[in-house]
């Protein structure tokens, strides 16, 4: 499938002449992605990995000569995709070195799995020569364009669109193999394997970690407590380690995209509670609990088009949640530009709304205010005072992403 990004990439990080970072989990679909840009400017012989034996001498030896094997393209420059390069510790300094003497003649993409953006908090060399972008799961409108945010009056106005019944992505999940293979087994089969791999195979890329089968029970747990709020002492408490060994292992996780937290909002909230993120997977297949993976299911969603709308220049959106001491919670809320854009509800039924998404919806006024449910056929507006709420099947409310 032609994915959202491809467009992107071509259009603003190749015409712009900065290098194309693309991090997202393992099996998502970055290298498929990378190759068919490629295809586009029929330029497939430009694929480099790093696993590959040959391309690490030639990056070892002398970069130079990637360059000077590169398939010309129809322009004046070359598209090069660089797959898992992070995998070299000293790959910053070497790709810095090859972009600024390349720069007019190859137009470069990075990909990888280990997150691209954690490396590029520790002393910087690239900044100023790339852009970066985020690559998700399949979710259940998954249009090979990006969508602008919903800019109506109400968040439901447009056609209803669809790619995969939500059925599918909540038994299945979003990532492609076991989504497209339509089996409960393989995917079940697909999680464990997937699992390993990035214990075993993806964390020693960015650490090196010593206790894997402690780490993998950690992981473990983290997939039972999804779409919880997140309590590092449980998990320490629960694999008798340090409170910083087991918060250096739930980090190191969600580097590797295994999860992710979201942080409370509490700006301008009396009694907020400000230090309690919540994780979720992003194979929200693997959670148990019905209505969990329901939650998880739209944190993944909202999360992905947090990211889409920020990478496409659309503003700086972030996705977070809401609670205080008096116990009144709401699911999520994504804020745009620092400001409170959206406040989302999710229940089994979106009959009524609850009484903390009353209230907050009061107190923060944001440019939406949703409730969900899963049963089609419920949506409708509820009037609040000097507001107004939709309430939304979740397929009306995924439809917009």
């Amino acid at each position: 499938m032609y994915r959202y990004l491809n467009r992107l990439i071509i259009s603003d990080a190749f015409k712009d002449r900065k290098i194309a970072f693309i991090t997202g989990p393992r099996q998502c679909g970055k290298t498929t992605m990378a190759k068919d840009i490629l295809e586009v400017g029929r330029q497939s012989e430009n694929y480099f990995n790093w696993d590959d034996q040959d391309f690490q001498l030639m990056w070892l030896r002398n970069p130079n000569d990637i360059i000077n094997r590169l398939k010309p393209g129809q322009d004046d420059s070359s598209w090069l995709v660089l797959d898992e390069l992070h995998k070299f510790k000293n790959w910053k300094n070497t790709l810095k070195g090859l972009f600024d003497l390349y720069q007019d003649k190859a137009r470069m993409m990075v990909t990888g799995s280990a997150r691209l953006e954690t490396y590029r908090k520790t002393g910087d060399s690239l900044a100023g020569r790339y852009r970066l972008y985020r690559l998700h799961p399949f979710s259940f409108n998954e249009k090979p364009e990006i969508p602008a945010p919903p800019d109506g009056k109400k968040w439901f106005e447009r056609t209803m669109d669809k790619t995969f019944d939500l059925d599918s992505l909540l038994t299945l999940g979003g990532f492609p193999e076991p989504l497209l293979g339509g089996s409960k087994e393989k995917a079940d089969r697909w999680w464990r394997l997937y699992k390993d791999q990035i214990v075993r195979d993806d964390l020693r890329d960015i650490k090196s970690f010593r206790e894997i089968n402690m780490i993998s029970a950690a992981a473990n747990l983290l997939a039972e407590k999804a779409g919880g709020t997140l309590s590092v002492q449980s998990i320490q408490e629960d694999l008798k380690v340090s409170f910083a060994t087991a918060n250096d292992w739930i980090e190191a996780l969600c580097a590797v995209y295994f999860g992710f937290v979201i942080r409370p909002y509490a700006k301008s909230i009396k009694g907020a509670l400000h230090k309690e993120p919540k994780f979720y997977l992003y194979n929200y297949a693997a959670v148990k609990n019905n209505g969990a993976r329901l939650e998880n299911l739209f944190a993944c969603h909202l999360l992905k088009a947090c990211n889409i709308w920020t990478d496409a220049a659309f503003g700086e959106f972030e996705l977070k949640y809401i609670k205080d001491k008096y116990k009144r919670e709401v699911d999520f809320v994504v804020l745009k530009n620092s400001k409170p854009w959206l406040l989302l509800e999710v229940k089994s039924s979106p009959h009524q709304p609850t009484d903390a998404l009353l209230f907050y919806s009061q107190l923060m006024k944001p440019r939406f205010t949703v409730q969900v449910g899963q049963i089609m056929g419920q949506e409708r507006t509820f009037h609040a005072e000097n507001n107004e709420i939709e309430l939304l099947s979740a397929e009306a409310f995924l439809s917009q992403l």
